[in-house]
């Protein structure tokens, strides 16, 4: 079990709430990190914003990129 709660949409601002009906929109689901960093609002925005300039920029597709970022966390022994 996690240390910080995951915020559902009806507890976030308006500005988090856009952040996560993206989300929905584009996966169907909130990934859980964003709904934990929904606790300081100022960071996630940041935090949306460098991960989309990596993800939906460059030449290598987002599949390719997604599979890397599995594939490092995997190397690394990231649990999560």
């Amino acid at each position: 079990m996690g240390r910080i709660r995951k915020l559902d949409r009806d507890e976030v601002s308006p500005e988090i709430q856009e952040i996560f009906d993206t989300y929905l929109g584009e996966r169907g689901h909130i990934p859980n990190s964003f709904r934990t960093w929904a606790h300081m609002p100022g960071y996630l925005a940041t935090l949306i914003a460098h991960y989309r300039a990596v993800m939906f920029t460059g030449a290598l597709p987002f599949k390719l990129k997604e599979l890397l970022l599995v594939r490092v966390s995997q190397v690394n022994e990231c649990r999560y």
